[in-house]
Order: C-alpha cells, then sequence, then structure tokens
C-alpha cells in the first residue's frame, strides 16, 4: 500500500482529467489498483472495502468512502484514458529503477472470458446463409436482381401507389387485404431482415465469425476453462502480454481468435508509449507468421520466435510429402520426393492474409504420381493425380534465421525465461488471483480493466523482489548439468 503510494507519487495525472469530486483523480485511481491488488474487482465490493479495510481508509486520508456508483463512473469515463498517460510513466519509473530493460520482451496471450451470455450469438456462416435466402425470394418476388435501396424504393412506391388508388390498409379476422398490401407487407419483412442481417454483418467486422450478442466485441472462442468438458466455445478475449524482467511493460486485448495477428498491434502500441524499441521479441509458436517476420526485420528487432514445427525436427514423421523430406536441387529449381520422383517449377503466384498482407509463393508440381507406394503418405487429396507443392522462399528463409536465433544459448536462455516470466504472469492472474472472466462489457472498458490489472501486478511484483532481494534481476539462469 505504501509503495502504492510512492510510485503515485512519482506520476503525473494530467489536470484535464480531473473530476469535482470529493475524491482526487490520484486517490480514485489508487483505490483501484489496490482493490487489484487484493482481489477486488467490483465496484460494491470496493465501496464496502472503504468503508470497512484500514488500508483504504489510510488511501482515502480521512476522506469519507465513495459510493460505488462514483467508483464505476470513474472506472468507465476516466480509467481508459487515464491508464494511456500513467501506464507509460510507470514503466519509465521501473526502468529508472533498473527493474527493467530493453533488451527483450516475452510476449504470450490467454483468451477470458466476456461478461456476457454463453448462449446468445450470432455466426458468420449462419447470417450469410440466411441473407443469401432473402435476397432470392427478394428477386423472385420483383422479377429481377434488385439491391437493398432499390428493395426500399419499390415499397415505396407501392405505397404510394395504394394512397394513390385509396386503397386502405386492413387488418384483423374478417378483413380481407389487397394484394398490394399483402405484397408490401412481405417486402418490408424481407427488408428489414435484409438490413437486420446486413448490420450484424458489419458488427462482425471481415475478420471475425462470431459475436455475443450481448457484448458485440466479444468473439466466441475455445477456453481451457471447459466447465462442460464438451468443448464448448464461450464469448471471450485474447488478452496479450508483454513482459520484460518479470513485470509486465505491454498489454493488448484482440477480439481475433488467434495470436499471431495481434503481435505486430501489440508492438507498435507499446514503441508509442515507450518511445523506444526492445532490441529482441521472443514468443511461442503461435506467433509465427511471414507478416511478424517480416515486420520484424524491417523494424530492426531480432526474432526469437519458436517456429510451428520445432517438435517435427526432432522426431520422426509418417508423412513424405513436406518439403523437409524432399532434397531441393537450386540449379534445376526443383524438389525430388522420397520416391525419386521430380516436382518442377511451375508459376509463381500471390496470397493475402486475413489482415491484409499480401505474400508471394512459388509452386512445384509432380508430373506423374501414378503408381507411386508412398502416394497416401505423401498427399491426403484422394482425388488429385499429382502431388503439389507450395513454396514461400521468403517465409523458409526468415523460419530459418529464427530457429538459429533458439538455438543458441542466448535463444535457449530466453526460451527458458518466456515460459517461466510470460505464462507465469498469466497463472498468477487465473490461479492466485482468481480473475478468469470480466466484469466490464465492451473493448474500452476490458482493457482498461487489463491495464488496472497489469498496474497491480507490477506493483505487487515491484515489493516481491525488493522484499525477497532480487531487485534487479532481469534473467534466470539456466541450470547447469
Amino acid at each position: 500500500m505504501r509503495l502504492l503510494w510512492e510510485v503515485l507519487e512519482e506520476i503525473e495525472f494530467s489536470r484535464s482529467k480531473q473530476e469535482k469530486t470529493t475524491w482526487s483523480t490520484q486517490e480514485q485511481f489508487a483505490i483501484w489498483i489496490l482493490g487489484m491488488m487484493n482481489g477486488i474487482y467490483s465496484s460494491r465490493k470496493l465501496e464496502e472495502a472503504c468503508r470497512n479495510d484500514i488500508r483504504f481508509m489510510w488511501l482515502l486520508g480521512g476522506k469519507r468512502a465513495p459510493d460505488h456508483s462514483s467508483l464505476s463512473r470513474f472506472r468507465q469515463k476516466v480509467m481508459p484514458e487515464l491508464l494511456e498517460e500513467v501506464f507509460p510513466q510507470l514503466q519509465a519509473y521501473l526502468s529508472e529503477q533498473g527493474e527493467t530493460d530493453y533488451e527483450t520482451m516475452y510476449i504470450d496471450g490467454t483468451k477470458l472470458e466476456a461478461n456476457a451470455n454463453r448462449y446468445r450469438f450470432v455466426w458468420r456462416k449462419s447470417i450469410e446463409k440466411y441473407l443469401e435466402r432473402v435476397k432470392e425470394k427478394t428477386d423472385s418476388i420483383c422479377g429481377r436482381e434488385v439491391s437493398l435501396e432499390e428493395l426500399k424504393e419499390s415499397i415505396s412506391q407501392i405505397r404510394a401507389e395504394m394512397t394513390f388508388r385509396e386503397i386502405p390498409f386492413v387488418s384483423g379476422p374478417g378483413r380481407r387485404k389487397h394484394d398490394l398490401q399483402r405484397r408490401v407487407e412481405e417486402l418490408e419483412t424481407l427488408y428489414t431482415r435484409w438490413n437486420d442481417y446486413e448490420k450484424q454483418l458489419s458488427i462482425m467486422g471481415e475478420d471475425r465469425n462470431s459475436y455475443a450478442k450481448t457484448d458485440t466485441d466479444a468473439t466466441f472462442m475455445r477456453m481451457k476453462e471447459d466447465h462442460m468438458r464438451n468443448g464448448q466455445l464461450k464469448p471471450g478475449y485474447n488478452i496479450q502480454f508483454a513482459v520484460n524482467s518479470e513485470y509486465i511493460t505491454g498489454y493488448h486485448v484482440s477480439s481475433d481468435r488467434t495470436d499471431s495477428a495481434t503481435l505486430i498491434p501489440l508492438l507498435r502500441k507499446m514503441e508509442k508509449q515507450h518511445n523506444r524499441k526492445y532490441k529482441t521479441v521472443t514468443a511461442d509458436a503461435g506467433y509465427e507468421s511471414l507478416e511478424n517476420y517480416s515486420w520484424l526485420q524491417e523494424n530492426g528487432q531480432m526474432s526469437f520466435i519458436k517456429p510451428s514445427n520445432y517438435e517435427q525436427r526432432h522426431r520422426k514423421s509418417s508423412w513424405v510429402g513436406r518439403m523437409q523430406d524432399m532434397d531441393y536441387d537450386p540449379e534445376t529449381d526443383s524438389f525430388t520426393c522420397q520416391n525419386g520422383k521430380q516436382l518442377s517449377f511451375t508459376h509463381k503466384g500471390k496470397q493475402k492474409s486475413s489482415t491484409g498482407f499480401e505474400s508471394e509463393y512459388s509452386m512445384y508440381k509432380c508430373t506423374d504420381c501414378s503408381g507411386c507406394a508412398l502416394r497416401q503418405r505423401c498427399s491426403k487429396a484422394e482425388q488429385q493425380g499429382f502431388k503439389q507443392l507450395k513454396v514461400s522462399w521468403d517465409f523458409v528463409r526468415l523460419r530459418e534465421k529464427s530457429f538459429h536465433n533458439i538455438t543458441t544459448p542466448k535463444g535457449i536462455q530466453y526460451r527458458m525465461n518466456r515460459s517461466i516470466q510470460s505464462e507465469g504472469t498469466f497463472g498468477v492472474l487465473k490461479q492466485d488471483w482468481g480473475f478468469r472472466r470480466f466484469l466490464t462489457r465492451g473493448n474500452t472498458n476490458v482493457l482498461a480493466q487489463i491495464g488496472m490489472i497489469a498496474f497491480a501486478f507490477n506493483i505487487k511484483k515491484l515489493h516481491a523482489k525488493r522484499h525477497n532481494g532480487r531487485a534487479g534481476d532481469h534473467l534466470f539462469a539456466l541450470n547447469s548439468a
């Protein structure tokens, strides 16, 4: 508690964020951080702690305890913008104290459940199927292919015709509807459904396949915490932490289910906050992609990303159709499979990832695979008459470079520290602090809650390292045989 106030005294709180309340911005921020440090995430429980806990009373300095609505309003309206200001100052303070350095960052992520109904969801495939049916039915009624705007105009024209012909709208039993009324009602129903489906696809965006109705920023993901043990998808957020010297130096919240698409946004955010770059980036195989490799190289940062085929390099596989299972001849630009047949270069092509990154690949093809004894172990495509191999040479080159980096003595130490420091951070968050589900909704509020947790975690870590005589330690040493 005293260490928290000592650190906050070194942080400048902008006057523009001061609210006209009994408590200053610094005091309200300190209350929330102290609550996070003690596993209090609810504004109502925090109000109770301010009334009964001597530590919170000391922070208030004799002032009356704030009510839960004031605390909640501060968290929603002030905290998101305030954290963007104070969290970088905390990192600067830790760096000045010699607690962190800019040698490497350990990146890892986890999925946490959102504060949303698990059984109210929207799936992209279903919406696209229903939308296609609506369009087909609309075209059949109108006799031609129409757009949403044209459908709206058709409805207006039919209504205008009914008004001109003085045809009334009727309802109820015993009242016969005119054919034009039946048609306009059917078209209006189709227009409403069409418009709703378009809105749902717009909320989902291009990079998501689902969202929760009660929290549209949350995506349905597969969680490690499977209480029903049936692989149930639950609404959640993908949380990313960058750790250095056991401290959280950066955080990011994403609705993307994969980790590879979150690396670059996290690094850009940290570079902006810190005004400098880390020399190296250490991450597991989930962050491997050509886009990430290329971005790190262009940004002047060394990659210590574990290749996804790292384990396959150390054990034999029953498959023989992979690139690493064949011999490559650079003079003829061709591969030779284990059955002695040649895969020759055919053409080059370009492909675009879900994030819009464009890359180039080379295609190699075998002229004839008939009668090959290794056919079943070489390719899964039963109807394919020849073996095709798609190779991105830029990806191969950068992957080999990263593989070389992680197998050096420094790389081995970084990999060990990544598993201890970054994965250990999530272990503390979930097991020790019991934080497994968000209490707020929306990407902005979730990001603020994660920022408060990261701030509180760093204060507790600073206290623990000073208490244990480990202040200034950056790496755990490798155990020697």
